[in-house]
């Protein structure tokens, strides 16, 4: 897992005179045997071969020999030997093969992951009882559970049978106000910010009225599953629904870009706008294609980035220099500055309009 932290420190290195080194793996044994991630890895360093440190590969190839247990369904890793720099991140989420060799790391796809895959908080209910999860960039882990009074079942017939079941709804019905209670509080202590639960149908469907309206709103997907069920499978099942949610989220953040951008409001479209607005300071939600490479001229001196052919900054004189991946940067320089960062999959409207655009502070 990578914080929050981590990934502007990421952002923000850079190397003078050398190149970094940058690999996402996919390592999802459902898809790749260790023999086949080592095949990857090979095709991935071969392709840099002429650009890269041979110190640099060396050290990717020794972590994936000696240090890395192969668990998890993707790793990222970041290497500039010159400047005794090494980063690797073990990641619970699918990451498609990529390289990179420049003077800043590639933090695109991680960013991706931490945003898609944000903190959320699970609840796996029953009538008697609950365990609680936190859900974050793949893992589910338990912090807690409650125990309520046993719901009794009677098996007896006749007169009395409405009676029974009327106290044993009643039990259960504690039982579940109780759980409210103390799902509010974990979700309230550990930030989560959007909740799944998980149990049976008739039993989510009545548990989640006993919420507070404000849980209510932040629920974003249900699942069944036996109570008994290993962090791993609530992390499986949290997953998927993490990525519809993602889904969903994504396509309405595009929508709402375009809109308020195409009306003359806090919105920027294209590359030329989006970088310009972001060396300005005014963007607030960078939004770009997945897979979307532009080019860019950046200063040496000051790092002022624009789509402009010059030979010197417009600001410090300074040499430019053409950027192949100008995109990598402009995600880079966001994060170092706290700007929210999204990557979208797959949407033709936001191709259609350059596949990059913003929301912009003002």
């Amino acid at each position: 897992m990578i914080h929050e932290a981590e990934l502007r420190e990421l952002a923000a290195f850079r190397a003078e005179g050398t190149g970094i080194l940058s690999l996402y793996l996919n390592v999802d044994p459902r898809r790749r045997t260790p023999d086949q991630y080592k095949l990857a890895l090979r095709h991935q360093l071969d392709s840099v071969a002429e650009a890269a440190d041979p110190a640099d590969m060396a050290r990717l190839e020794r972590y994936f020999d000696l240090e890395y247990n192969w668990q998890g369904r993707g790793v990222a890793c970041f290497s500039c030997q010159a400047a005794d720099f090494w980063r690797a991140y073990p990641l619970w989420v699918p990451m498609e093969d990529a390289v990179f060799v420049g003077g800043h790391p590639y933090v695109k796809p991680l960013g991706d992951v931490m945003d898609s895959y944000a903190r959320h908080g699970v609840a796996l209910i029953s009538r008697e009882g609950a365990r609680f999860f936190i859900f974050e960039q793949g893992e589910a882990e338990e912090v807690g559970s409650l125990s309520g009074e046993d719901v009794k079942r009677h098996k007896q017939g006749g007169w009395a049978a409405s009676r029974y079941q009327r106290r044993e709804d009643a039990t259960a019905y504690r039982n579940l106000k109780e759980i409210a209670e103390a799902t509010a509080s974990v979700c309230r202590e550990r930030d989560c910010r959007r909740l799944i639960l998980a149990g049976t149908e008739k039993t989510v469907a009545q548990f989640q009225p006993l919420l507070p309206k404000s849980l209510q709103e932040q629920i974003v997907g249900s699942f069944a599953v036996d109570m008994t069920a290993s962090p791993t499978e609530v992390a499986e099942r949290s997953l998927d629904i993490a990525r519809q949610v993602a889904q969903q989220q994504q396509a309405a953040l595009v929508e709402q870009v375009i809109t308020i951008a195409s009306k003359g409001g806090a919105g920027a479209l294209g590359l030329a706008d989006t970088l310009r607005l972001l060396e300005e300071g005014r963007v607030h939600h960078l939004v770009l294609a997945e897979g979307y490479h532009g080019t860019a001229h950046q200063c040496e001196h000051c790092g002022y980035m624009t789509v402009e052919h010059m030979e010197q900054c417009a600001f410090c004189g300074g040499q430019m220099h053409l950027l192949k991946d100008a995109v990598n940067a402009l995600v880079g320089r966001a994060i170092e500055r706290g700007v929210k960062v999204t990557t979208v999959r797959d949407n033709e409207m936001l191709e259609a309009v350059g596949s990059i655009g913003a929301v912009l502070r003002y």
